[in-house]
């Protein structure tokens, strides 16, 4: 497992694209703007909360769920639970690039670091905002409420040289839906990675500030 996994989504800082930026599509924001200013905002994370949750196979994406804190400081560091597609759950550390399951009495076991890299999802170098300014063809398609927020809902297509940066291993493009707040900064409340190859695959990621990482589902 990898926080490069920890893949993709947008930013916990300020974007800044004026909501009355339209693009001609019917008073909607220009897509492209924001999703740059997201991408800016991205790279500016150096540390984040971070929930994946998957839906059928997810190409490069060998679990169910994965909740985690991530840092990019002191040379990257993880701690959260993974679960694996049988639904048991795995507490896990990683620390510099090296990556340890951890056992109820607070044993560490060595493990492979498999998706876990220092800077794999967040901060200027991370899978997130090379995702994010690499998209093709953004589009706003809809302004519509999510989770009782009102947002913006955008589709693009993710490269699958940029998607291969959070997903190891993955050589298709795929799709990604996001829904941005309409009022103050655009944050994200989620993003959904589509596979036109798995069609009952998605991956739905969500970013928040860092707290103390708990199974995901459960309350913590």
């Amino acid at each position: 497992m990898r926080y490069r996994i920890a893949c993709a989504v947008i930013a916990l800082t300020t974007a800044g694209v004026s909501t009355g930026c339209a693009d001609g599509s019917g008073g909607l924001p220009d897509a492209g703007l924001m999703m740059r200013d997201a991408a800016i905002s991205a790279g500016a994370i150096d540390s984040a909360h971070l929930v994946l949750q998957a839906e059928g196979t997810v190409p490069g994406f060998p679990l169910r769920a994965l909740e985690a804190d991530v840092s990019t400081r002191d040379g990257g560091s993880a701690t959260g639970v993974a679960t694996l597609p049988t639904g048991s759950v795995t507490r896990f550390v990683a620390t510099r690039g090296k990556v340890f399951s951890k056992s109820d009495n607070g044993t560490l076991i060595p493990m492979p670091s498999g998706f876990l890299s220092p800077n794999g999802l967040i901060g200027h170098n991370g899978g997130l905002a090379l995702l994010l300014r690499t998209l093709r063809d953004p589009e706003t398609v809809g302004r519509e409420q999510f989770t009782g927020i009102d947002a913006f809902k955008i589709e693009a297509v993710v490269p699958a040289a940029s998607l291969a940066s959070i997903l190891p291993g993955t050589s298709k493009d795929a799709t990604l839906t996001i829904w941005v707040r309409v009022r103050g900064a655009h944050l994200p409340l989620r993003t959904t990675l589509g596979f036109p190859e798995h069609p009952d695959a998605q991956l739905n990621v969500a970013v928040s500030k860092s707290q103390s990482a708990s199974v995901p589902g459960r309350q913590s």
